[in-house]
């Protein structure tokens, strides 16, 4: 279940709470994963003691977001009211929620002095309060917000929470992630097929009894290769059709393999467990480089000292580079799905930055991958996580 983020900002005492609150209890009618924070709220959650200066602030609001983001990962619907008024958070929440709703609540301040929420205004004007936001305290307001609403003495509150729910958010990662296709093309390849050349060669650098995680195992034939092989085994998917067939085959047969159906960029466990080992076949050409820089930073927290990253995927030399429809960098869907097509000196820099991971080895060529007429050359990295001196 993907999750939402509704950021609802705001001056203090433009009715961001009371919006908050009824779009809260409307969303509750229908689904249960639904919370509400609100900024005062959080304010004594994140610390007891806050700061008030600008880089405090910020500090806190970031806190917020990243807060939020952990909820949405986990599917929850989030409602978020604060005045966190820094235009780089909202930003951030706009690239790191899969879908991201932001509404200013924009009140004249005549309106706000009239209102004169816990005596701020009053206490200002007459300058027994200062480090107002709006007042001294220099205010961004949102560039490209999602909505706007007058919240001034006209205003119906009802009417504030429709167009809330009427707006529908654009997805930045469903687009690309094909659950329909996947689905469908699991279903109809049931037959289990025989281990990767990949699965087999990488076995060498691993160990009975240590733990492994797969990002995107498809029907699983490499997991169960590896959980034969006395590795512990984490097997990520986000077809359904595919995690449940693995799941029945992996209890009928007794092996040490946890099937997860999950969007393994978002995955929670990637961000709270530690593994020996991170195999990923085939997947990072299925995601957008955004969400990659998401994952390999994921994945140098998620791997112990001394843990490997196993990675195989398509290469810019590809036969199919090029075709279909172009939708970002050397990025196309084709034959009904998407594929992002790697540079291997590109990507091995990217693991070994964002990652923080010494690359073992490392090598593109023909005869890697070969399925049926077709031998395209694939890449093929290894890297290590060094323990630090």
């Amino acid at each position: 279940m993907e999750g939402l983020l509704y950021w609802i900002t705001g001056l203090s005492g433009a009715g961001k709470t009371s919006i908050g609150n009824k779009l809260y209890y409307e969303i509750k009618k229908t689904r249960e994963n639904v919370v509400i924070l609100d900024g005062d709220i959080l304010k004594n959650i994140i610390s007891q003691n806050p700061g008030y200066t600008l880089e405090e602030r910020k500090e806190r609001a970031y806190q917020y977001a990243r807060l939020c983001k952990s909820l949405t990962d986990q599917g929850m619907i989030v409602i978020c009211c604060t005045i966190a008024m820094y235009e780089e958070v909202r930003k951030w929440n706009r690239q790191q929620n899969s879908r991201y709703v932001e509404v200013f609540v924009d009140t004249p301040y005549e309106v706000l002095e009239r209102r004169n929420q816990k005596g701020m205004y009053s206490g200002f004007k007459n300058g027994r309060i200062k480090n107002i936001v709006g007042g001294d305290i220099k205010t961004e307001f949102p560039q490209h917000p999602d909505i706007v609403i007058i919240n001034d003495e006209n205003n119906n509150l009802d009417d504030s929470v429709k167009i809330i729910l009427n707006y529908e958010p654009v997805s930045i990662n469903n687009s690309l992630r094909d659950r329909d296709y996947w689905n469908k093309f699991y279903a109809s390849e049931r037959a289990l097929k025989a281990p990767s050349n990949f699965a087999k060669t990488v076995l060498d650098y691993m160990e009975k009894g240590k733990q492994l995680l797969e990002l995107g195992c498809g029907n699983g034939r490499d997991s169960i290769f590896f959980a034969q092989n006395g590795i512990n085994v984490t097997s990520v998917d986000e077809s359904d059709v595919a995690i449940d067939s693995l799941s029945e085959y992996a209890k009928a047969n007794e092996l040490p393999l946890w099937c997860v159906c999950d969007d393994f960029v978002n995955l929670s466990m990637i961000k709270t467990m530690q593994y020996d080992y991170i195999y990923s076949r085939f997947t990072l050409h299925a995601i957008s480089e955004k969400q990659e820089t998401e994952l390999l930073r994921n994945i140098g927290k998620a791997l112990k000292n001394g843990g490997r990253l196993f990675v195989e995927a398509r290469s810019v030399n590809d036969e199919l580079f090029g075709k279909g429809e172009y939708v970002g960098n050397n990025a196309y869907i084709y034959d009904g799905h998407y594929r992002r097509f790697l540079e291997i000196e590109r990507l091995a820099e990217r693991i070994r930055d964002l990652s923080k991971l010494k690359v073992l080895y490392k090598d593109e060529k023909t005869g890697f991958a070969p399925s049926g007429n077709s031998d395209p050359p694939i890449i093929r990295i290894i890297a290590e996580k060094i323990e630090k001196e």
